[in-house]
């Protein structure tokens, strides 16, 4: 699914096809959710979107997709996760890594993983396995959503058309990347 194909669906159905889009990719089901977002803030700053409800919009939908995620992990477990896992990309392998992360830096994990495309998707799924605490889980996930929505969506309101929707998650990965880096020379100093 590209932006060309989203767009006479957002102008049919508005801010639920936002919020579907952004639910979906959360999920697994694959989205275009960054750029998608940024999309969203060009429309925005040309006046063709309300910023406030594209944003909760978004938002929400994130939210519902971190939810649902967490209560099928919680309810169905991880033979389900692991037998049905290969329908959203989700190989024993990658599971077995993003788990053993989840476990050490869980909290962090979630506020920070909507910006790493994979990450995004499992963390849900990990907290509901683990019997991560629903009410932190929702408060984390509700944060990192606004956090991660905003970011993009006003990205996109005030670059407009100045950056390509396809240099996004290059953009997104490099902040990450600077980011981490920052936190690793920052403990290797430290120390």
């Amino acid at each position: 699914m590209n932006i060309e194909q989203i767009m006479p669906y957002l102008q049919v159905y508005g801010y639920w096809i936002i919020l579907l889009i952004l639910f979906c990719g959360i999920v697994g089901i694959p989205a275009p959710e960054e750029s998608f977002m940024v999309f969203l803030g060009v429309l925005c700053g040309a006046h063709q979107l309300n910023y406030s409800l594209s944003a909760s919009a978004a938002a929400i939908g994130a939210v519902s997709g971190m939810i649902t995620a967490y209560w099928i992990g919680r309810t169905l477990g991880q033979s389900f996760i692991r037998r049905f896992g290969k329908y959203i990309k989700v190989t024993h392998e990658r599971w077995e890594i993003v788990e053993g992360k989840f476990q050490k830096h869980g909290k962090y994990s979630l506020l920070i993983g909507f910006f790493l495309p994979g990450l995004r998707q499992l963390n849900p799924y990990i907290a509901g396995t683990s019997g991560f605490s629903f009410p932190v889980f929702l408060i984390l996930s509700a944060a990192g959503s606004v956090i991660w929505v905003i970011t993009f969506v006003t990205l996109g309101f005030f670059l407009g058309d100045k950056i390509h929707v396809a240099y996004i998650p290059l953009l997104a990965a490099a902040f990450v990347a600077i980011l981490l880096l920052y936190k690793w020379f920052k403990k290797r100093h430290s120390a």
